[in-house]
């Protein structure tokens, strides 16, 4: 004995009390009588990235080491602030011992220590602030693997040591990154570059004077380790608010991603 649905019972509802049709999955139109179903929503103007079978979705780098890089910047600008303020006592100290005055050359040897410190300081801050740089660079190309980047992944590395390039490589390397994690596009961090190059061109100058044996020269030492002070804050301030940029777009990036499922090995029970 066969049973003919009303005409006025939509085929989505049924009868009373029986469940309700299932919903089409999404993506597809719906046949006629099933009501739409939307497609699903994501924040921030794209879905999160998913992870392959058998892959580990994206995570974000590692805080330990953005926190690492920070600290170093910080400790380097610290350093060169002491050290403009010992300069300014050492080459009153050299100039009275070319008048040959006796007198103590304790602040010398501060700040000697101090040029040795910031250079121990700087190679620490290179290293850790290289591997962060890398890890979010990778990072940036697995969640945005469409966007460009000017320079191949190997010139994290090597852009800040090769001659000549060096003065705008890294710049690039570290405004793409940026981008990619942001997936903006726009202004890039040039006033922090522009600071570090500032600080590198000081503190270059300054270590020209000291190896000058014109004692004529000596009083512009304070001047450039001035501008070195100042720069290497500008710099460090601004790498700060890089780094919590970056670290902030790689945390929203991955914000609800699914982990891997994991399925038991076959085996005997």
């Amino acid at each position: 004995m066969s049973y003919q649905q009303p005409a006025d019972v939509p085929p989505s509802q049924g009868y009373q009390g029986m469940p309700p049709a299932p919903q089409p999955p999404g993506g597809y139109p719906p046949p006629p009588g099933f009501p739409a179903h939307p497609a699903p929503q994501y924040s921030g103007g794209y879905p999160p990235p998913t992870a392959a079978w058998g892959q580990v979705p994206p995570r974000p780098v590692a805080s330990g080491l953005g926190t690492a890089s920070l600290v170093l910047a910080a400790l380097v600008a610290l350093v060169v602030v002491v050290q403009f303020l010992v300069s300014v006592p050492a080459v009153s100290t050299l100039q009275a011992l070319v008048a040959g005055e006796q007198v103590s050359t304790g602040v010398l040897d501060a700040y000697d220590n101090l040029s040795t410190l910031v250079v121990v300081l700087e190679i620490a801050a290179a290293v850790v602030t290289i591997v962060w740089l890398w890890k979010s660079r990778t990072f940036a190309e697995t969640v945005s693997p469409g966007w460009p980047h000017a320079r191949s992944r190997v010139w994290v590395w090597l852009g800040w040591f090769v001659p000549v390039v060096a003065f705008w490589f890294p710049y690039q390397v570290v405004r793409d990154v940026r981008a990619a994690t942001l997936r903006v596009q726009g202004q890039g961090p040039g006033g922090w570059w522009a600071a570090w190059l500032a600080f590198g061109f000081a503190t270059n100058a300054s270590a020209r004077l000291l190896g000058s044996d014109n004692p004529d020269v000596w009083v512009a030492l304070p001047v450039f380790d001035g501008v070195a002070a100042a720069a290497v804050v500008v710099a460090a301030l601004l790498w700060a608010k890089i780094v919590r940029e970056v670290s902030a777009g790689q945390r929203a990036a991955t914000d609800g991603v699914p982990a891997p499922l994991q399925v038991p090995a076959p085996g005997w029970s």
